[in-house]
């Protein structure tokens, strides 16, 4: 038997919203006069820290609800970093032994270095803040 989950499907809906912003630099009009995608995501992450931090005047622990929609939301803009990439020329030798320069990808110097400590800095802040209950 089937059951089915309605807050998934709810959660579901909410990313392909917000997937689709990022993807379209928050012009939803189709105008063209969107953001680039850097931005939209920075924009995304300021606008979700003023969703869950905006109230909180002091370093105080996080409740459940809001550390499990901070950790949630921020993978779901994060993973979109994994294809942000820049290209680089090399060589690609075929088995005739000629070579050929093609153009492969590789992740953004910038990211590849920055978003790893950005990352571990993040679940320290959570596990250092939630020692105590809300």
């Amino acid at each position: 038997m089937f059951v089915f989950n309605f807050g998934f499907w709810i959660e579901i809906e909410m990313m392909k919203e917000r997937f689709s912003k990022l993807l379209l630099g928050e012009d939803m009009s189709g105008c063209g006069n969107g953001v680039c995608t850097a931005l939209a995501i920075s924009n995304a992450i300021t606008n979700l820290c003023a969703t869950l931090f905006g109230q909180i005047w002091r370093l105080e622990p996080l409740c459940p609800e809001k550390k499990s929609m901070w950790r949630r939301e921020i993978e779901w803009l994060l993973c979109v970093s994994d294809y942000i990439v820049e290209l680089i020329p090399s060589w690609q030798t075929y088995p005739d032994g000629s070579k050929l320069e093609v153009m492969t990808s590789r992740p953004r110097s910038d990211l590849y270095v920055n978003l790893p400590a950005l990352r571990k800095l993040d679940n320290m802040l959570l596990v250092r803040f939630s020692t105590h209950p809300c």
